[in-house]
This record gives C-alpha cells, sequence and structure tokens, in this order.
C-alpha cells in the first residue's frame, strides 16, 4: 500500500522549491533550484504511477541506493514505501 507520506513529502518539497525558483537572484541559485525541481517532479511522477522511462530510471538509482543501504527491503521500492515498511 501506498504511503500518503511520499506522496505528500514530495509534494511540499516541489512546493518550496518552486518558490525557491521564483525568490532566487541569482541564475545559477534559479538553475540550481529548476534542476531540483525536475529531479523532485520525476519522483512524483514515479509515485503516482505515470513515469516515463526516464523517471523510472531514476527511481531506479534511488530504489537501488536505499536497498544497498539497507533502508529498504530488496522486494519493495519507495513508490511503496510506508511508515511500517521501513528497514530497521
Amino acid at each position: 500500500m501506498q504511503s500518503k507520506s511520499v506522496k505528500k513529502h514530495l509534494s511540499d518539497e516541489i512546493k518550496a522549491t518552486e518558490a525557491h525558483v521564483k525568490s532566487a537572484k541569482l541564475e545559477k541559485t534559479r538553475a540550481l533550484h529548476t534542476r531540483k525541481l525536475d529531479l523532485l517532479n520525476s519522483l512524483q511522477r514515479y509515485v503516482e504511477r505515470t513515469a516515463s522511462k526516464e523517471d523510472a530510471l531514476l527511481a531506479d538509482v534511488v530504489n537501488d541506493l536505499l536497498q544497498s543501504c539497507g533502508l529498504l527491503d530488496k522486494n519493495k521500492t519507495f513508490r511503496d514505501l510506508g511508515p511500517a515498511d521501513a528497514a530497521p
């Protein structure tokens, strides 16, 4: 079962990052926040099951990292991660 906390976290981060993009005074800073926003939107599409191939590849990298660090069971993805599913 999908955790609403993953969706909420991504939604909150997207909203905050959009504000950073709008308020950035330096182009370099704006570009960094824009890239972060692109990555967050990609992960959100994966969670919402509307991912492109590129989105799925990014999600695969995140899943592999979490699994190799022991933060996520090998048979789970962060899309399905709920509070009780996190590795001890």
